[in-house]
């Protein structure tokens, strides 16, 4: 039998405790199709309905003891996972934000539904910006930052980033809301080989620093979080101006333990930008290749 990936493992285990509920209710829409095939379609569209009205709350003690309260929509297994996970499946990262975190912004790079955002926003004065191109994670994430009355602290920049402006496909291994994998402008994923692409859509993506030199983004970064599942180390080609900047005191960065390609360039341009390496943690991401977040923190030599 062939051992399942982390990913499946983790959709099938929380997937178990619905399979009895799915088998009721998919024997209530046969039977009711068998009186009317109007019933049986009504019925199908209430349960999708209430599955986009899930909502799940999570609380989160700061490290400096403030208790954090978020609302999370959570219509699939996906975002049920996330939420269920949210203290423990990154703790380096809330981690990160409750020691960096402050007056200037955080630059969410790969925010998905915005849980990293909500929680900087909702824990520090500084506002976020959310960099999310997926457009199944986009209404999700506005409905988080609605639900959480947020809309003012967390500004959505709905475009890819990579080291270049230029239009290019964005490609999609998974087209479920809350889901990951993607790739922008390449054909490989996080751990650097061929992406098993469900689905491609063209669209324009830009670099950090051309956003900050526009006047569209009006400050640099306090943080920065970069997590994209691959071209990690393009995007920050693109950022090295905004690295410099002296505002930005720390940079968080999903790098795959054996995509040494993307190793070494972020090693080189975080080098170059000022910052040492302070600490790398494995990524509980339920990937098949192993990742790590970087910790990278602004030298004061």
């Amino acid at each position: 039998m062939t051992p399942l990936s982390p990913r499946r493992f983790l959709k099938a285990a929380a997937l178990a405790p619905l399979a009895v509920a799915d088998a009721i209710t998919g024997g209530y829409s046969r039977a009711l199709g068998l009186v009317r095939d109007e019933l049986r379609f009504a019925w199908a569209d209430q349960q999708a309905a209430r599955a986009r009205e899930r909502v799940q709350s999570v609380a989160h003690r700061t490290g400096q003891g403030k208790q954090v309260n978020l609302q999370l929509a959570t219509p699939n297994w996906i975002c049920r996972y996330r939420a269920a996970t949210f203290s423990t499946k990154e703790p380096e990262t809330l981690e990160w934000i409750d020691r960096f975190g402050g007056d200037g912004p955080l630059f969410d790079i790969g925010a998905n539904v915005g849980l990293y955002s909500l929680y900087y926003a909702a824990s520090h004065a500084g506002r976020c910006y959310a960099f999310e191109p997926s457009v199944f994670n986009l209404p999700l994430l506005v409905r988080n930052i609605a639900m959480n009355s947020l809309e003012r602290k967390i500004h959505i920049v709905p475009l890819a980033l990579s080291e270049s402006s230029c239009f290019a496909d964005f490609n999609m291994a998974s087209t479920e809301e809350g889901g990951a994998l993607s790739s922008f402008g390449v054909e490989y994923g996080h751990d650097g080989m061929a992406l098993a692409k469900t689905l491609s859509y063209r669209m324009l993506g830009t670099t950090l620093d051309g956003l900050l030199a526009s006047g569209l983004l009006l400050e640099p970064p306090r943080l920065v979080k970069i997590d994209v599942d691959g071209i990690e180390h393009l995007i920050l080609k693109g950022a090295m101006r905004a690295l410099r900047e002296p505002a930005c005191v720390s940079v968080l960065v999903e790098v795959g333990q054996h995509f040494a390609e993307q190793a070494e360039t972020v090693r080189t341009i975080m080098g170059e930008c000022g910052f040492v390496l302070e600490r790398r943690r494995g990524s509980a991401s339920g990937l098949a290749a192993p990742t790590d977040n970087q910790i990278w923190v602004k030298s004061v030599a």
